[in-house]
C-alpha cells in the first residue's frame, strides 16, 4: 500500500484543531448557555455552527464555562466549568455563528462570558 505525502518526506496535513461554539439549549424551565468543542476535520473552512449541530450524534453534549438561568425570569441559576448535556431531555438547542455572534448585542440575561 502506498502512503500518499503532500511533500516527498513530508505526512499529510490534517487539522486536528477543534471548533468552539457558543450553545442555547432548553430544557424544561432552563436556558443553558455554554461552549461545545467540535472537531474540525477536513471540512472546515465553510461550515456554519448548525452544521457541527445537525453532525453531532452522540447522546451527550459536553458544554464548558455553563451558566444556567431561569427560562421564565432570565434570572442566572448557577454556574459550573463543565456539563454533559443529555441531548434526549433537550427542548430544543441552537449554536452561534461567530460571524453573526461578533457584532450582535447578548440578549438579555446572558451577561459576559
Amino acid at each position: 500500500m502506498d502512503d500518499h505525502y503532500d511533500l516527498p518526506g513530508e505526512p499529510p496535513h490534517f487539522d486536528s484543531s477543534f471548533r468552539e461554539i457558543e450553545i442555547i439549549a432548553y430544557i424544561g424551565e432552563f436556558r443553558i448557555v455554554g461552549i461545545a468543542y467540535f472537531g474540525v476535520g477536513q471540512r472546515a473552512s465553510s461550515r456554519r455552527a448548525s452544521d457541527y449541530i445537525r453532525s453531532f450524534q452522540d447522546p451527550r453534549l459536553t458544554l464548558s464555562h455553563v451558566r444556567i438561568y431561569n427560562k421564565a425570569t432570565k434570572e442566572l441559576v448557577d454556574t459550573a466549568p463543565f456539563i454533559l448535556l443529555n441531548m434526549d431531555k433537550v427542548d430544543f438547542l441552537y449554536g452561534r455563528d461567530e460571524d453573526t455572534a461578533a457584532g450582535q448585542p447578548r440578549a438579555e440575561g446572558e451577561g459576559g462570558a
